[in-house]
C-alpha cells in the first residue's frame, strides 16, 4: 500500500512484515464481542493519551456512542474508571486491547484510529474499514492512502468536538457496503501476493550475503558531479535566455516610452 513514486531495484518493499495472524480471543473478549450484533474499536495509539483529550471532545464521542445502543464500542483508554463513562452501557473502556486479534474477528465492524502505520497495515490485512483521525507525523499521509484505496474516511482532530460529524462518518461506514467491500478486496490482494514480506526479506538477505555490494544495481547518478546531478548547466542556460528575453522586452518598452515622450514634447513646442 503506497502512493505511486519512482523507485530503484535496490529498494525492496517488505511492508506488512510485522503483521501476524490473529490469535483466538480470550473468553472475556469473546464475551464482549457477543454482547451486540456489531462492535466498534476506538484506539488512538499508545503515544497520545485518550485521557488527556479535552472533556468536550470526550463528551462528544460518548454522545455518539450513546446514539448507537445496538453497537458495542471498545475504547482503549488509560483510566477505565473515569467518571465520564458512567451510565454508558454499550461502551467498554480498557487500558489494553488485543488490537490485532480484534481486527481479525468478523464481529468487529469498524476501527476508529489515529492512523499509525502499524494500525493501518493490520486493518488492511484483516479487511477492516477505518475512520482515521490523524494526530501527528505520517498519520495524515496514511489516512490519505486509506481514502485512496476506498476503505476508510479521514476526519480532522477538530471534527471530534462535533458529535454530528463523527456520527455521520460512522453511519457511512456501517451502512455503505462499499467500504467493507474495498477493505475485503485489499485484504485479499495482500494475502495473494506472489511473495510474502518474510520471503522477500530472507531471499534479499541471502542474495546480499552471497554477492555483496552488487555493482549491477548501482545507480548511474551516484557518479555524477554536483552540476550535472542537479542540471545546473541547463538551468544556467535557461536563466541566461530568460534574462536576455526580459532585457529585450524592457529595452523595447523603454524605447517606445522614450519615442512617445519625444513626440509629445515636440507637439507641445
Amino acid at each position: 500500500m503506497e502512493f505511486e513514486k519512482p523507485t530503484l531495484n535496490k529498494v525492496v518493499d517488505i511492508g506488512g512484515l510485522g503483521v501476524h495472524k490473529p490469535k483466538p480471543l480470550s473468553k472475556e473478549w469473546d464475551r464482549i464481542l457477543n454482547l451486540r450484533e456489531r462492535t466498534v474499536l476506538i484506539s488512538f495509539g499508545s503515544v497520545a493519551k485518550s485521557k488527556l483529550m479535552p472533556d468536550t471532545m470526550k463528551r462528544a464521542i460518548i454522545n455518539v456512542v450513546k446514539s448507537y445502543p445496538n453497537v458495542t464500542f471498545i475504547w482503549k483508554y488509560e483510566e477505565p474508571n473515569d467518571a465520564i463513562f458512567k451510565r454508558v452501557d454499550n461502551l467498554i473502556p480498557s487500558k489494553w486491547t488485543p488490537q490485532s486479534c480484534l481486527l481479525g474477528d468478523k464481529r468487529l465492524a469498524l476501527f476508529i484510529t489515529h492512523g499509525g502505520a502499524g494500525s493501518m497495515m493490520e486493518s488492511a490485512h484483516q479487511g477492516k474499514p477505518l475512520i482515521v483521525v490523524p494526530l501527528f507525523g505520517d498519520q495524515t499521509r496514511n489516512a490519505k492512502l486509506i481514502e485512496k484505496f476506498g476503505f476508510g474516511i479521514l476526519l480532522e482532530k477538530r471534527h471530534l468536538f462535533d458529535s454530528n460529524v463523527l456520527r455521520e462518518a460512522i453511519e457511512h461506514i456501517l451502512t455503505d457496503s462499499r467500504y467493507q467491500t474495498a477493505a475485503t478486496r485489499i485484504s485479499r490482494l495482500l494475502s495473494r501476493r506472489p511473495f510474502s514480506p518474510e520471503e522477500k526479506l530472507v531471499k534479499t538477505v541471502e542474495l546480499a550475503a552471497e554477492f555483496g555490494d552488487l555493482a549491477e544495481l548501482k545507480v548511474t547518478g551516484r557518479s555524477l558531479g554536483y552540476v550535472a546531478y542537479y542540471n545546473l548547466d541547463l538551468l544556467l542556460i535557461l536563466a541566461a535566455i530568460c534574462t536576455v528575453f526580459i532585457s529585450l522586452v524592457v529595452y523595447a518598452l523603454l524605447r517606445i516610452l522614450t519615442l512617445n515622450f519625444v513626440k509629445v514634447k515636440v507637439k507641445a513646442h
